[in-house]
């Protein structure tokens, strides 16, 4: 057959006169059409949206991308957990209860959006990051069933890890994008970032709660009362002039309160004080100068690289050169911390640890020992230390502040119970509640569910509304029941009325490598040894 004799011109046009009157004859050139469709398309949103992999459902979502290290971010008010495995069964809770916000109060109620801003991923978060949104889906649970003012939906924001690219600041500008959200719980941790972020929600005047930030000039004043030193820190910083300004608050005790505990209760004054180096973390170059101060000042310094893990054991074999009961003031993120005390009870059992007894007061951060790992070499060092003969002998002790207000030793606190029964109806696991984040986070969410219980139910919810209400929460009449105590603000933003209390982390139990047992504390009180059954 010759080119004139085809019934198609180039193998796709009908050629006239010659082409039947048949509608599957078109099927060639629609073909062609839709191809070129979807790689119009393709090349329309390629530039500006992410890769199909970052994306919730079939079509892409500019509110999901990819960022440069390859891991999910953007925001989510389904259950697409960003390629997180781990966080499935909780974004599918909360789509769940988004969709049943709607339909909870009809026809008076006036559902709302509330904004969660976190990191699912950052080394200095771990397995911990699951149990923040755990406690976020809680404090939604409960304030969706008990009345029908202002029933919540929760659009979760994953900023990802903390790298060279700003993402938490994107993330944030799309939050404040949102003319729906009143309010945002969360924002991230201690980190330049999040001041970044605290700003960008500031300026769209949409009141925040962190549940997690402590160090020192996160607040709305720098932290101006506690007089903190930061001069250890990275230059360029934004920090010491406060973040936020009139629209943050945080329900964590920051630094300065948590060591002023750690040394009602330490047994003496540290001879060491281990920290990491550089100035870029704002958790621990604020800290140090605080804890040169409770105790005085002079204290040796005994640095490690925390991009380093051999330099951990370095720094046990210094701790452990002095024939003495030592006392370590351990500054540094948690996730160093179980290979530290690991360390220490390697070289006692090689004999080469000259210490009677090391007791090591930690920050908060500490309590990531409570909290199972996700990655199996850091929890490998975590079970090893906990179950390690010095430990379960009590030679090497860890005393740490909480986070949180709240732990199972602590009487008089009815709050709590109602955190934990909604937690484990939720299908939850109580024991993600150790380490402090779910409660935190609970604690968090329910400040802004507390501050919208008091608007008109007959009016939409405005943002500057929201913080007036919150702003309020300043004394015992007027708090928030927390189920980590009563809270309250100060004209900074932090958090008043209670004070961080101390624990000793107790040894492991022996058992199965894969199922560890449940960590357990007691609470540490001046004067009186926090001993462990």
């Amino acid at each position: 057959m010759t080119a004139s004799s085809s019934r198609y011109i180039w193998w796709l046009l009908p050629r006239r006169g010659r082409f039947p009157k048949r509608w599957t004859d078109w099927i060639r050139l629609g073909l062609v059409a839709t191809l070129l469709l979807i790689a119009a398309t393709a090349g329309l949103w390629g530039p500006v949206i992410v890769p199909r992999r970052c994306s919730d459902g079939f079509w892409p979502d500019a509110d999901i991308w990819e960022a440069g290290n390859g891991e999910c971010v953007g925001l989510s008010e389904g259950a697409y957990s960003f390629g997180v495995d781990a966080f499935a069964p909780v974004m599918q809770l909360i789509d769940r209860q988004n969709q049943a916000a709607a339909e909870k109060c009809a026809p008076n109620g006036t559902p709302v959006t509330v904004g969660v801003l976190m990191t699912m991923t950052d080394r200095f978060a771990g397995s911990r990051a699951v149990h923040e949104l755990e406690g976020m889906a809680t404090a939604q649970r409960v304030a969706n069933d008990t009345g029908c003012l202002h029933p919540m939906r929760l659009l979760v924001g994953q900023i990802g890890q903390y790298g060279a690219e700003n993402t938490p600041a994107e993330v944030a500008r799309r939050i404040a994008q949102r003319p729906e959200v009143v309010a945002v719980a969360g924002i991230g941790l201690s980190h330049q970032y999040s001041a970044d972020v605290a700003d960008i929600l500031a300026g769209a005047k949409i009141p925040m709660v962190s549940d997690l930030i402590t160090a020192e000039g996160f607040d709305q004043t720098g932290s101006r009362d506690d007089k903190p030193n930061f001069d250890g820190c990275d230059e360029n910083i934004t920090y010491p002039r406060g973040i936020g300004r009139d629209y943050f608050y945080r329900v964590a005790f920051r630094n300065s309160q948590q060591i002023s505990q750690l040394g009602a209760v330490a047994p003496g004054r540290p001879d060491f004080i281990m920290v990491p180096t550089g100035g870029s973390d704002p958790y621990t170059c604020t800290t140090l100068p605080f804890m040169q101060r409770q105790f005085g000042g002079n204290i040796t310094e005994v640095k490690f690289d925390a991009d380093e893990l051999s330099t951990v054991g370095q720094t046990a074999k210094r701790v452990c050169s002095l024939a003495k009961d030592v006392i370590v003031a351990y500054i540094a993120r948690g996730r160093d911390l179980g290979p530290f005390l690991n360390s220490l009870d390697e070289a006692y059992s090689a004999g080469q640890c000259s210490a009677l007894s090391v007791t090591v007061l930690s920050t908060s951060d500490g309590n990531r020992l409570r909290a199972a790992e996700h990655d199996p070499r850091l929890e490998d060092f975590r079970v090893k230390a906990l179950r390690s003969p010095s430990f379960a002998t009590g030679k090497v002790r860890l005393l740490a502040a909480l986070v949180a207000g709240a732990d199972r030793p602590m009487p008089g606190n009815p709050n709590f119970d109602v955190f934990a029964k909604a937690f484990t109806d939720a299908g939850f696991d109580i024991t993600h509640a150790d380490a402090g984040w779910a409660v935190n986070a609970y604690d968090a969410l329910t400040t802004i569910a507390e501050a919208l219980r008091t608007l008109p139910s007959n009016r939409p919810v405005q943002r500057s509304g929201v913080n007036t209400v919150i702003s309020g929460f300043t004394s015992r009449e007027q708090s928030v029941p927390g189920a980590g105590g009563l809270i309250t603000f100060d004209n900074s933003g932090n958090r008043t009325d209670t004070q961080p209390p101390v624990i000793r982390l107790c040894p492991m139990a022996p058992g199965p490598a894969d199922k560890p047992a449940r960590t357990t504390a007691t609470l540490a009180r001046p004067g009186v040894p926090a001993d462990c059954p």
